[in-house]
């Protein structure tokens, strides 16, 4: 018989082969692996008590924006398109639509497409309105929010703002940094 079973000096079973061998390293592999498994399922349970915060309500958001823009002089409606909550107002012959945009740019198109029958678009985002979209500062404001939600913090939100806005609008004159966002 090529296999022939023995006891070692320790009393572990072993073969007489290369191929299949017990010692105290496979006992201590076993400890290891049983060690890791509790430690990752000990791990996930932490990150799914820590992250039970809900997302914030887009309705929350567009409501924010319209009294935004009521105390400011506009009268303004909510709608919900595509999944997203728009905000349409009017001052007068300045009419404007303003909507949240993701950091990472994926809607810009949407937003140039839904912009053309207003008027010029603006990106606003911590106050400060940009001609075109900020790309890397919203983006790591986002990854840095994300950290410190992680973490146990509740952080600020500083959205992207995409406004359309008729040529009669000055939006650049609205203090937007005065709008509190829900985080």
């Amino acid at each position: 018989m090529d296999h022939l079973a023995a006891r070692s000096l320790r009393g572990c079973p072993w073969l007489w082969s290369s191929q299949s061998r017990c010692s105290v390293s496979d006992v201590k592999h076993y400890t290891l692996r049983l060690f890791l498994a509790a430690a990752f399922v000990l791990t996930l349970s932490l990150k799914l008590l820590l992250n039970q915060r809900e997302a914030p309500d887009p309705a929350l958001f567009g409501a924010t924006v319209a009294s935004f823009l009521i105390q400011h002089g506009f009268d303004s409606r909510l709608e919900k398109r595509f999944g997203h909550f728009f905000v349409h107002a009017n001052a007068g012959k300045c009419r404007v639509l303003v909507s949240e945009v993701v950091p990472e740019g994926w809607d810009r198109s949407t937003m140039e497409l839904l912009a053309k029958p207003v008027g010029r678009l603006s990106y606003v985002f911590d106050g400060s309105v940009y001609e075109h979209e900020p790309f890397l500062a919203p983006l790591l404001d986002e990854y840095w929010k994300r950290l410190r939600t992680k973490i146990g913090l509740s952080p600020t939100s500083h959205p992207v703002l995409a406004v359309a806005a008729s040529d009669d609008c000055a939006i650049e004159a609205l203090p937007w940094w005065d709008l509190g966002m829900p985080s």
